[in-house]
């Protein structure tokens, strides 16, 4: 639970850790020693701006050095403010997301792998995933999804850089060499086009990816993103190949997020249901699981008959999921673990289609919107979910996935139990009616956001819908790394929260 989370970090400031155990003396070493210390440490202190990367090896696309900035991470290429954690750049590709990517890169610590066959022939599905960690003891998996220009490289060393900054909780325990982050190369054919992927490689013909649509090709190979991914969980579920795996998180920001809400509510219903589990970051739109609108007369009301149609609500769905009944769909996705992170200062209109005007006018009230709707459910806002908001942080992938509400759920909660599998796509709640209401984080000290004082989470609520700014508690007197775990409080509730910080 969280309480081990926190463990005694409220009053002290978090200790060195390296991936592998990298000692915590601070004298100084000679050039020689200090490259030996470089290859093993995460610590910027070790570093300067412009290092190669730990793990970096001959191939590699270029970018991908060390940064160390003044940014605290609001550029998407820099460590969030608080975080002794090097940085890695992201990777420098060819080509554009219209005119379409000119290569894969080689991604620092990455590996591109063509074992996950999506049909019955040789089509596949590319991915990458981390590199050097034991399957054997692997017990998450974090699927990380692209945005609009299909960049997996960027998302998936921004998860990396992530963990890498919660690895400095020495309090919460979190092992690196357990979690594994991997991502799906979505293809498009202006890739395929300009030189990127090969001859066997699953390819879209536009944004169908990002909607559960079907594939383009190669061949006459049509095949769902959303088949994709369901076998992709499958294929990590598998304890065959990853006996110690007891959870995975599907995982994106922006059209990235669109895509893990959409998959949340059309994922067929397994026996592994329960062990998946979904962190959608600021998307533009939703798939609503309700039929009534928050919004009754937007500026564009050309889409009035259809605006429940898929990809924005449960009318008319795609071949994957058509046959499926409505009410089974809604009732599954209450039942599934679904973590909404959403920055309480984007404003951004996103989605511009006409469906989505009628949730809202910007990421952060379609968001809220969305909690509201989930309210009207039977029995409120499900338990399984929760929504996060934080203060100061717009439309940031970093300062979202990096925030310690969302380290706290991809990288710690659950990640020693493997639920017992039922069939009927019935998740196990993280959640309790002990942890109905927001709750603030607390303020003073850095926790390691560029803004988490006065941001919130609420789980569970019936008729919640709250924007989670429920005020301050006053621990002033914590440390930086104190504060960045105490803030994780947020996640369990206002009862809960009080009596972790006495």
């Amino acid at each position: 639970m969280v309480r081990d989370f926190l463990g005694a970090a409220a009053a002290t400031t978090v200790a060195l850790l390296a991936l592998n155990g990298v000692s915590a003396d601070r004298t100084p070493v000679s050039h020689s020693r200090l490259a030996s210390r470089q290859s093993a440490s995460i610590l910027q202190k070790d570093y300067k701006n412009g290092d190669p990367a730990p793990g970096a090896r001959q191939g590699d696309a270029g970018g991908q050095s060390i940064v160390i900035n003044g940014n605290g991470g609001h550029d998407s290429n820099s460590q969030r403010a608080g975080c002794d954690s090097i940085f890695i750049g992201s990777a420098a590709v060819g080509g554009s997301f219209s005119s379409g990517w000119t290569e894969m890169p080689q991604v620092v610590g990455f590996e591109t792998k063509r074992d996950l066959v999506v049909d019955g022939g040789q089509t596949v599905q590319p991915y990458i995933q981390e590199m050097g960690k034991d399957a054997s003891k692997i017990k998450r998996v974090i699927i990380v999804q692209p945005g609009l220009p299909r960049d997996y490289w960027k998302y998936s060393n921004l998860v990396r850089n992530s963990l890498l900054c919660a690895s400095l909780n020495q309090t919460a325990g979190i092992d690196p060499s357990t979690i594994l982050i991997t991502a799906p190369a979505w293809l498009t054919q202006a890739d395929r086009s300009a030189g990127a992927g090969e001859s066997n490689d699953l390819y879209f013909a536009g944004g169908g990816w990002s909607t559960g649509g079907n594939s383009a090709g190669p061949n006459d190979a049509r095949v769902s993103s959303f088949t994709v991914l369901d076998k992709m969980t499958e294929k990590f579920l598998n304890k065959a190949e990853y006996p110690a795996l007891t959870s995975i998180y599907v995982t994106g920001h922006s059209l990235g997020g669109a895509l893990t809400q959409r998959y949340a509510m059309l994922r067929k219903p397994t026996d592994d249901d329960a062990n998946v589990a979904f962190l959608t970051g600021n998307p533009g739109a939703y798939a609503w699981p309700i039929t009534d609108r928050p919004i009754d007369n937007p500026p564009d009301t050309s889409c009035a008959n259809s605006r429940d149609d898929w990809t924005y609500g449960l009318s008319n769905l795609n071949s994957y999921a058509r046959g499926d009944d409505r009410n089974d769909i809604a009732s599954r996705y209450a039942s599934r673990k679904v973590v909404y992170g959403l920055g309480l200062s984007d404003n951004e209109q996103g989605d511009t289609h006409c469906e989505a005007g009628y949730q809202g006018t910007s990421h952060l009230t379609r968001g809220q919107n969305m909690e509201k709707a989930l309210a009207t459910l039977p029995g409120g806002v499900p338990a399984s979910h929760h929504f996060n908001y934080v203060a100061n942080v717009a439309h940031e992938d970093y300062l979202i996935l990096s925030d310690p509400v969302s380290q706290y759920y991809l990288f710690k909660e659950g990640i020693d139990t493997r639920a017992a599998g039922s069939g009927s796509g019935s998740a196990s709640s993280s959640g309790s009616s002990a942890a109905a209401s927001s709750t603030s984080r607390p303020s003073g000290g850095q926790s390691g956001s560029s803004g988490s004082s006065g941001s919130g989470s609420s789980s569970g609520s019936s008729g919640s819908g709250s924007s989670g700014n429920s005020g301050n508690s006053n621990n002033g007197a914590l440390s930086a790394q104190g504060s960045l775990a105490a803030s994780i409080v947020a996640v369990v509730g206002a009862a809960a929260a009080a009596a972790a910080l006495l």
